[in-house]
């Protein structure tokens, strides 16, 4: 008999680079994707390792429940990994709900990593066949009364972990978002805002290449946080738009699309938030409801562009003819690990 047509999908997806002992990655962040299919009826997602403080998934306790399986991706060899009992969380999941995207979060920092990965090593971790902590997913009030266990579709695509040795030095930044008061006034008295921090650990001068960058060209606040409210749903920002001129020849970005950045000095933005002015500018508080909470983190978006950089001021840099320039930024971007600040928290009134 054919099976049921699933509920809910879960995938997971993502390639990220590490190095054991060392704050921040490289790559695409992992990530549990949920599918919903159900148009006419929400459900309950029932799921071991789930933080519902920070809307992620720790990956260590999700391997020693065994929810995922771990593997070393040349050798195909299965890594035991130590057993622990984790409490099931529970995620509400509404119909007709759009894909949700919740990290996967590993501290290259906790020992337990050292002594089960080896550097240099790729791994990639895959759901575990059937067993007493495989999510499921129900209907109703309580689990324990649910008449049955919804179809649930477990995707067979893993993500991967590719490991440093210990000689390679990447670049490490650090970047974080912090709101400028833990209270949102609707009214927009006092101002509100989010701080964009971008920090260089590089015992060197740096200069990145911000061009077509949201930091340069912005064409929505989603480019810069993602923020969601405490059901889950993204807050579709309204914003300025920019544009890039795709139609012009390519040209050598202006001076003033690079930002030199020294060591331990932070590259600061500011984004604030504001009513609708008489030119129709601005109106992210609109987009926002009174007597709520809010939570955010770090765009994705952002973090993609956070890689073209060189050792070096911009007078030595950007020096020269703009072939000279162009000659010498040609495919130069080096290996940047991003040491991201964790989710923050305001409410509106």
């Amino acid at each position: 008999m054919a099976d049921p047509s699933p509920t809910m999908s879960l995938w997971l997806d993502g390639r990220q680079t590490i190095q054991l002992g060392q704050k921040g990655s490289a790559g695409t962040t992992p990530v549990l994707k949920v599918h919903m299919h159900d148009t006419s009826h929400a459900a309950r997602l029932v799921i071991p390792s789930y933080e519902p403080s920070t809307r992620s998934f720790n990956l260590r306790r999700a391997l020693q429940c065994g929810i995922f399986d771990l593997y070393d991706a040349e050798s195909h060899t299965k890594i035991a990994v130590p057993h622990e009992d984790v409490q099931p969380e529970e995620l509400t999941v509404e119909a007709r709900a759009p894909l949700k995207l919740f990290n996967l979060k590993l501290d290259p920092q906790d020992n337990f990593w050292t002594e089960l990965l080896t550097p240099g090593h790729t791994y990639e971790i895959y759901w575990a066949p059937n067993n007493n902590n495989t999510p499921w997913a129900y209907r109703g009030e309580a689990h324990q009364d649910a008449p049955e266990r919804l179809p649930i579709r477990l995707g067979k695509q893993p993500f991967t972990y590719t490991l440093l040795d210990d000689a390679t030095k990447p670049l490490h930044l650090s970047v974080s978002v912090k709101p400028t008061d833990k209270t949102c006034y609707m009214s927009g008295d006092p101002q509100f805002g989010l701080k964009l921090e971008v920090t260089s650990q590089h015992d060197e001068v740096i200069t990145m290449c911000l061009d077509k960058t949201p930091l340069k060209e912005l064409h929505g606040l989603e480019e810069i946080v993602e923020v969601v409210d405490e059901e889950g749903q993204q807050v579709d920002w309204g914003y300025g738009i920019g544009c890039w001129d795709g139609d012009s020849p390519e040209r050598f970005p202006a001076d003033d699309m690079f930002e030199e950045l020294k060591p331990g000095v932070p590259y600061e933005e500011t984004f604030w938030l504001t009513k609708v002015d008489e030119k129709g500018h601005g109106g992210e508080l609109t987009d926002l409801e009174s007597g709520k909470k809010y939570t955010g983190e770090v765009s994705k978006t952002l973090l993609n562009t956070l890689g073209n950089y060189q050792v070096g001021t911009k007078e030595q840099l950007l020096a020269g003819s703009e072939q000279e320039k162009k000659d010498r930024w040609a495919g130069r971007r080096g290996l940047v690990f991003l040491d991201v600040s964790d989710p923050f928290a305001f409410e509106t009134v």
